[in-house]
């Protein structure tokens, strides 16, 4: 998967398997396609420090992520 502009620290599978959420020191969170690897969505952005946790909610419709700077977000 090529996108992030720096490395990436966290990788989740959404709970249906079908794409995976990478977040990154780019502090971006992107989502992608596990069949053909493209980028379902535009980046993902909002915050000034580097993504460092992800998590599906149980429907997979959501997203909850944990950044450098201590805070969350709820995508």
């Amino acid at each position: 998967l090529e996108g992030h502009d720096d490395a990436v620290i966290a990788v989740i599978f959404s709970p249906d398997g079908k794409v995976i959420a990478t977040g990154s020191r780019d502090h971006t969170i992107r989502i992608w396609d596990v069949m053909s690897g493209a980028q379902v969505l535009a980046p993902l952005r909002g915050h000034n420090s580097e993504v460092r946790s992800l998590a599906f909610s149980p429907d997979g419709q959501q997203i909850v992520s944990g950044f450098l700077d201590g805070t969350i977000r709820l995508w």
